[in-house]
């Protein structure tokens, strides 16, 4: 019996061997780089192969590079794809390829861009949502970015700054570039009190940032403190609440603008102006109908890029009605134009 036990193990190491072994291949990737903002060869501070499975596994790395080149004789399993993630002047630029034996053959053309550090040349949309749940104030925002510097260039400042109160709970966000599917996690940098940094530079044409996070309740009143850093010159925001039977109020507008419509049902919505001293603005909330998660916390991940499966359909329809007005140039004014 004891023998037995013991050669479990090496059956099962030897066979999970076996299986890697003989549902992988060697292949080696061609690469060419090309600057977007000379239209020029393209060089780049480093390279990096990821595989992505159940995470993200490098498995290569490359220092300065241009041009075309060939990355060699790596084992790819079969079915997983891998992200070639291009490092060039502080900007991360990531291509995704699929396990499709045509598409890993092809050559990678990866474009980069000169930087820029003038945030005023990127057009921001935001908006937030804070939902009441039974122990905890579930608060989400998105951010649409829109770079369309020309030439095109990558947008970087040290990052984007993201106020997220001090008590702020399981914070995650994601980080969607262009019309790609891949939303990228994001890792937090706690630059003070109140002030997140996410250190990542905006490329040409449209991003989306996800935030979220809470923050736990006592009693049946309580309040939130929101504030605009990057986004400041927009100056207001719309903010949804939910349920619609908890009272609300803004320290920074004492008669916001109610929202009505396009809102979807089970909404609150008010185009809130924050102060012009500081940029900020106080929550006061009281009562209301604690809102069942979709999803529990500890199942949350992200799906085709959002955490929309757990943010609900009725945010998912807003989310959609602002990305329209932006793409197409209008923007806020025009939504409040149409009432």
């Amino acid at each position: 019996m004891y023998l037995k036990m013991k050669t479990i193990p090496i059956i099962l190491f030897i066979s999970l061997s076996v299986n890697i072994s003989l549902y992988s291949e060697k292949l080696s990737i061609r690469v060419k780089l090309w600057n977007g903002s000379t239209e020029s060869i393209g060089k780049a501070d480093s390279i990096k192969v990821i595989l992505l499975r159940d995470s993200m596994i490098p498995i290569y790395e490359q220092k300065s590079v241009s041009g075309e080149f060939t990355i060699p004789d790596l084992n790819l399993p079969e079915g997983s794809p891998v992200l070639l993630q291009v490092n060039y002047k502080a900007a991360n630029y990531n291509k995704m390829i699929p396990p499709v034996p045509a598409m890993r053959a092809q050559t990678q053309e990866v474009v980069v861009f000169e930087p820029s550090d003038n945030l005023n040349l990127l057009k921001t949309r935001s908006l937030m949502q804070v939902v009441r749940e039974k122990k905890s104030l579930h608060v989400f925002k998105i951010y649409l970015l829109r770079n369309e510097t020309k030439p095109p260039k990558s947008i970087y400042a040290n990052g984007l700054e993201i106020f997220v109160p001090e008590n702020a709970l399981d914070l995650q966000g994601s980080w969607t570039q262009g019309n790609s599917k891949m939303a990228i996690p994001l890792q937090f940098i706690n630059e003070s009190a109140g002030k997140q940094r996410v250190d990542r530079a905006v490329l040409p044409g449209n991003t989306e940032i996800q935030i979220s996070y809470r923050i736990p309740l006592e009693g049946e009143s309580f309040q939130l403190k929101d504030k605009l850093f990057f986004e400041s010159k927009a100056g207001s925001r719309p903010i949804f609440l939910k349920p619609t039977d908890m009272k609300v109020s803004f320290s920074s507008d004492s008669a916001p603008e109610v929202l009505q419509e396009d809102i979807p049902e089970g909404l609150q919505a008010f185009m809130v102006n924050y102060s012009k001293e500081n940029s900020e603005t106080l929550i006061q909330m009281e009562g209301g109908t604690p809102v069942m998660p979709i999803i529990p916390n500890e199942a949350r991940s992200i799906v085709n890029g959002s955490y929309i499966l757990e943010w609900d359909v009725a945010l998912a329809a807003v989310i959609g009605f602002l990305g329209f007005f932006f793409v197409i140039g209008l923007g806020l004014d025009a939504w409040k134009k149409r009432k």
